[in-house]
């Protein structure tokens, strides 16, 4: 006997193309709006990184220089290219003045510095002659005795701190053109 059941065609599954179209249009504004907004986010904690970086090396030269009585130097690693090129901390253990591999103590490196952050020095201090030096007791100095203390500014796009030495050797920092900076 002949079956008289009816077969109902299986429905397919997955998405239509409208729908898929959809989909990926959502998804494009959503990026559109979103990695601009990544990319500023990236570059303003990379600049925060730096700032905090460049105070921590600052505050670690002034502690060394008065825990072992001994000049500490905060210095570019490449004097050529400044302090983008990262900075070292080390004990000036012969007195000359200058970093000798052989005898004085690196304390602290830090790496180069993203191209997205660039640093100036605006005022006269040792900080434009490349570096910044801590007496035995947590003073900065210039080579010569005088004050070393001084500004140094790091900045990108939208965003600049600047980082400020006073001469009792206090580490600080702000947002460039705000009050009190």
């Amino acid at each position: 006997m002949p079956s008289t059941a009816r077969v109902m065609p299986r429905r397919q599954a997955g998405f239509t193309l409208i729908e898929l179209l959809i989909t990926i249009a959502l998804g494009v504004v959503m990026m559109v709006v979103a990695v601009p907004s990544f990319v500023q986010f990236q570059r303003n904690a990379q600049l925060s990184d730096a700032v905090s970086n460049f105070i921590s090396a600052a505050n670690t030269a002034r502690a060394n220089a008065m825990k072992q009585g001994l000049n500490t130097y905060l210095v570019p690693n490449n004097a050529g290219t400044g302090w983008r090129s990262g900075w070292m901390v080390y004990t000036d253990a012969n007195w000359n003045q200058a970093y000798n591999a052989d005898t004085d103590e690196v304390v602290l490196r830090h790496e180069t510095l993203s191209t997205d952050i660039s640093v100036n020095t605006p005022t006269a201090s040792s900080l434009t002659d490349g570096y910044l030096l801590f007496n035995g007791s947590g003073y900065p100095r210039l080579k010569n005795g005088g004050f070393g203390g001084g500004t140094i500014v790091m900045s990108n796009t939208l965003r600049s701190s600047s980082i400020i030495i006073d001469p009792a050797g206090r580490v600080r920092s702000c947002k460039t053109g705000s009050t009190g900076c």
